[in-house]
């Protein structure tokens, strides 16, 4: 009996005798009504799967299937459950209203390792702000990915009395860089050394004391405020460079994302500058060039990932003194991760997945006081005896030594004061 039979007998008059359950007519309509009940169940299952908090099976797969989101293959070799991905679907969502977004990419990578979407939903309890912090740093994304470029030209010219080269550097990227130079000298001492950008006018020159000598190496670099680093072996010669226009400190002109060229000009020995005993030499020296940078690649990012991610979830756990759990998914092997960035990303950008190795040490160091009592007693007997002696001694000596002396009479610068010669 069911609601739905109770409402076909009421449709039929009181003469039916619908009252009575074990009448035939209400039976006929008992099995109508249990009809009725399964079609309404079947409409009723039909409206909730439009909403990802009631459908499941393949109803949940069908809501997945509009944002391209599958039941992903655990580590197992099963497929999720319907509590699973209903909860990852509906951390996915909000990765479609900002697709290709620093916080989209993140969070899907988040995701895919079991850790939730939106840190919000892990309920930290108050006072765990750090920790949160802590768990976001877990995943991260670096925009413009890093390459390295390398330069290399040794077409010196003579041009005004000395040797130039002029090095084309034409390498995409989206912001200045610091160049690292490194101008190897091959036949000849350099002097007088200048380094200019052209499209700017900036550069740095060196002192006419500053000699290079053959075969060595100037090498020109930067510290984090852009001031100018020469060194030629491990002899620092900074502050033998100025600027272009002479004032100071030296700043080594930066790489501009644009197409740049760099003019290299050095001379060789000078009348009244150049030393004999120096490595100058009057024939104009030649050289070579080395440019080396970090390029920017545009329309790239980077994705750092712990290798070890449980390991790195368990240290920030016991650091915060948090015992709840953090991972909210089944997350998936490593080798699927880079797949989640690719589906992930922006049309026509290149994402790169990066494992990190973070290894923690624990240096919680303990000394236990260690106390000890000892007694020292030390004695000694030396047996000392005292002896009194009393006695009379009587002894007597008398020298009778006798010496002759001869003297000779002493002559003017013929005798001498120490030998036996007399003057009287």
């Amino acid at each position: 009996m069911s609601y739905k039979t109770d409402e076909l007998a009421r449709l039929l008059p009181d003469a039916y005798a619908t009252d009575d359950a074990e009448s035939l007519v209400y039976k006929m309509l008992d099995t109508a009504g249990a009809e009725l009940m399964v079609a309404d169940e079947k409409l009723k299952a039909l409206l909730k799967s439009h909403w990802v908090d009631y459908a499941s099976g393949p109803a949940l797969d069908g809501l997945g299937a509009i944002f391209g989101v599958e039941r992903r293959v655990l580590q197992s070799g099963g497929l999720e459950s319907d509590g699973q991905f209903r909860l990852r679907l509906k951390a996915v969502v909000p990765l479609f209203t900002g697709g290709g977004t620093v916080k989209a990419v993140v969070g899907a990578v988040r995701s895919a390792l079991g850790l939730p979407f939106d840190l919000e939903a892990l309920n930290l309890p108050p006072g765990q702000d750090a920790l949160r912090e802590d768990i976001e740093k877990l995943v991260t994304l670096t925009e413009f990915s890093p390459a390295s470029e390398r330069l290399v030209d040794n077409a010196v010219s003579e041009t005004g009395g000395a040797s130039e080269l002029t090095l084309v550097v034409e390498v995409p990227t989206v912001r200045e860089v610091t160049p690292r130079v490194e101008w190897t000298f091959l036949a000849g001492g350099g002097r007088l050394l200048s380094l200019e950008r052209l499209d700017s006018g900036t550069g740095v020159k060196a002192d006419e004391g500053l000699v290079v000598p053959r075969s060595g190496s100037l090498v020109l670099s930067a510290d984090e405020h852009g001031r100018l680093i020469a060194t030629i072996g491990a002899d620092d010669v900074s502050e033998l460079f100025t600027n272009l226009d002479g004032t100071t400190p030296a700043l080594l002109p930066e790489v501009p994302p644009q197409r740049s060229e760099w003019r290299f000009r050095a001379q060789s020995g000078l009348y009244d500058i150049g030393a004999f005993d120096r490595d100058d030499t009057y024939d104009l020296p030649t050289y070579q060039v080395e440019m080396s940078l970090t390029r920017y690649q545009p329309l790239t990012f980077e994705v750092y990932v712990p290798y070890f991610l449980q390991n790195s979830v368990d240290a920030l756990k016991e650091r915060h003194e948090f015992s709840g759990d953090l991972f909210v998914f089944q997350g998936l092997p490593r080798e699927r991760i880079q797949d989640v960035v690719n589906q992930t990303r922006a049309a026509g950008v290149r994402g790169n997945v990066i494992f990190t190795l973070d290894f923690y040490e624990t240096h919680d160091h303990r000394e236990e006081e260690c106390a000890t009592l000892a007694v020292h007693r030390a004695s000694e007997n030396m047996a000392a005896a005292d002896a009194f002696t009393l006695g009379s001694f009587n002894r007597e000596a008398e020298a009778h030594d006798v010496g002759d002396v001869f003297v000779i009479g002493g002559v003017w610068d013929v005798a001498t004061f120490d030998g036996s010669f007399g003057l009287q």
